[in-house]
């Protein structure tokens, strides 16, 4: 079996000490479910980590060869004497399926790592699927946050890959003699990714071959300099908060741009869904605010002047839930 060079490696290497991805010693739970990416971060791991490394496989149960699939990572997992811990799930082909399997799958990794008491999850995004997402979010509208991508690590998830491509775990494992599967759900045109990743990515690359690298290079300044605008906004918002709000006079009173990141951090901090952190919702509520008075639909909520405050909050059912309206 020939082993790939050492560039890989080094680059890995180099990403997860940039972005304190793995702290000496700290428990990481590997989230591996086959294919390319996800198995080049279960062998690289344990060769550039010194502590413990598991790994979590999970069929969702909706396809047949998943289970197979599965019973192949945890072979492959035990060959590398790794701790593998196997889920399945039976979860209904329905609508919006690959956001519930994402979910229940975080969420299993989740309590795997407190139960067993690691510290980290690692999942296998490469810098095609951080380019992917910014793509993604321009297109459905999205603030300067949304063209981040995808963080090298959020709360206990971290991200090593973020610096390779999904071409260059391809070839590791090739190199490496390391068997992997393609899961054929990601070629389904009927998903907005996979638009994005069989349209839009080829596209780009026609455009200039370095596409990918270069907007991952872009989402990297973006995230340097959010220090800078991070802290001009939390002084913003010092200045408007009050009431479970922000104050619509102060609000307006803010220039343009720290206003859109205020209204979006008061959106998150509502519990809405990720479409109501849109361009458009944000900016129509932005709108109101500045109008003073009125409420605005936004999805999954409502925006609305409270005697002199902006307020946002969930949408409640007819039957006293929260979701749409009835």
């Amino acid at each position: 079996m020939h082993t790939p060079g050492v560039g890989i490696d080094e680059r890995v290497n180099e990403h997860c000490r940039r972005h304190g991805l793995l702290p000496s010693g700290a428990g990481v739970l590997a989230m591996v479910s086959g294919g390319a990416d996800s198995t080049c971060l279960m062998h690289l791991l344990p060769r550039l980590h010194d502590g413990p490394v598991h790994v979590l496989v999970v069929d969702h149960g909706l396809r047949a060869a998943a289970s197979d699939e599965a019973d192949g990572v945890v072979v492959a997992a035990e060959g590398l004497g790794l701790t593998v811990y196997r889920v399945a799930l039976g979860l209904d082909a329905g609508p919006a399926a690959m956001e519930r399997a994402r979910d229940a799958r975080l969420a299993i990794a989740e309590e795997i790592r407190c139960r067993e008491g690691l510290d980290l999850v690692a999942t296998g995004h490469t810098r095609t699927d951080h380019a992917e997402t910014i793509i993604f979010r321009i297109a459905r509208g999205t603030g300067r946050t949304g063209a981040l991508g995808i963080a090298p690590r959020r709360d206990a998830l971290i991200r090593p890959l973020l610096t390779l491509s999904r071409h260059e775990t391809r070839e590791w494992c090739e190199l490496a003699g390391v068997s992997f599967t393609d899961d054929p759900t990601n070629e389904d045109l009927a998903t907005a990714r996979a638009r994005v990743r069989h349209g839009a990515m080829p596209a780009l690359s026609r455009v200039h071959p370095a596409a990918e690298a270069h907007l991952a290079r872009l989402a990297d300044l973006l995230r340097d300099e959010s220090e800078v605008i991070d802290a001009a906004a939390s002084s913003a918002w010092d200045r408007c908060a009050r009431d479970g709000g922000l104050g619509a006079r102060d609000l307006a009173a803010e220039p343009a741009a720290l206003a859109r990141l205020l209204v979006r951090r008061l959106i998150a901090e509502s519990g809405l869904p990720s479409d109501a952190l849109g361009s458009g919702p944000v900016e129509r509520v932005r709108a109101r605010a500045a109008r003073g008075r009125g409420r605005d639909e936004i999805p999954g909520g409502v925006a609305v002047i409270e005697r002199g405050v902006l307020v946002v909050s969930p949408r409640v059912t007819d039957a006293g839930g929260i979701g749409a309206a009835a």
